[in-house]
C-alpha cells in the first residue's frame, strides 16, 4: 500500500473513530458522567491526531485536480520533448544524444538523411537537430529544403561550422528555425538546449 492510500485509510478511520466517540457519548448507554468524560476526551485526542492525515488527504486531492490533464492515449503529452538527431558524426551525434537525453528528451539519432526524411513524412518527429554530413553525401541545405516541403512545421536546428553567408542565406529561406555551431564546451551545449526549448515552446530564437 502506498503512502497515499495509507494517509487516506488513516483519515477515514479516524473520522469514523471521532463519530463513533461523540455518539456513543450522546447516547449514555448507562455511562456515568467520569467515563463520558474520559470518552469525550479521547474522542478529542484522536480527532486531533487525524488533522494532519486529513490535511494531507486534501493536499493529495487537490495536486490530482491540479494535475495536467491526459491525452486520450491516458498519458501526458511528450510528443513536442521529442527530438531527432540527424548527423553522420558518431561521436557528435552520440555527445548531443546523451545531453539532451539527461534534459529529459526522448531522442532519436541516424546517420541517414533518408531515414530522418521518412521520419519526417510519418510525422513523428517535431523538432530536428541536423548536422552537416550524412550517410548519403547530400548537403544540409537540401535536405532542410526536403523536409520543409514534408512538413512546414517541422522546427529544424541545424548544426553546423559553415556560417558562410550562402549557407546562411539558403537555409533561412527554407525557414530554419536556428542555426548553431557545433557544441564544443558547455556553453554550447547550453545555447543548443535554449534553441531547442523555444521550438519546444514555439518561441523563436534571435539568430545572429
Amino acid at each position: 500500500m502506498n503512502r497515499q492510500n495509507i494517509y487516506r485509510l488513516l483519515a477515514i478511520l479516524m473520522a469514523l473513530a471521532v463519530s463513533g466517540t461523540f455518539m456513543l457519548a450522546d447516547l449514555g448507554l448507562g455511562l456515568t458522567p467520569l467515563t463520558k468524560f474520559f470518552v469525550i476526551f479521547f474522542g478529542i485526542v484522536i480527532g486531533l491526531q487525524s488533522i494532519p492525515a486529513a490535511l494531507s488527504f486534501i493536499g493529495m486531492a487537490k495536486g490530482s485536480a491540479t494535475s495536467k490533464p491526459l491525452t486520450r492515449n491516458g498519458a501526458n503529452n511528450m510528443k513536442a520533448r521529442k527530438i531527432l538527431i540527424a548527423d553522420r558524426n558518431d561521436e557528435a551525434r552520440k555527445q548531443m544524444a546523451t545531453f539532451f537525453e539527461n534534459s529529459h528528451f526522448e531522442v532519436e539519432t541516424t546517420a541517414s538523411a533518408a531515414y530522418a526524411i521518412a521520419k519526417i513524412v510519418q510525422k513523428h518527429e517535431p523538432i530536428v537537430i541536423l548536422g552537416d554530413s550524412f550517410e548519403e553525401k547530400i548537403a544540409s541545405v537540401d535536405v532542410i529544403a526536403l523536409m520543409r516541403k514534408c512538413n512546414k512545421d517541422l522546427r529544424i536546428i541545424l548544426v553546423s561550422d559553415d556560417s558562410s553567408l550562402e549557407t546562411l542565406r539558403r537555409v533561412r529561406e527554407d525557414g530554419i528555425f536556428y542555426h548553431a555551431l557545433r557544441p564544443h564546451n558547455q556553453q554550447d551545449n547550453e545555447e543548443l538546449r535554449s534553441a531547442v526549448e523555444c521550438a519546444v515552446d514555439g518561441f523563436q530564437p534571435v539568430m545572429s
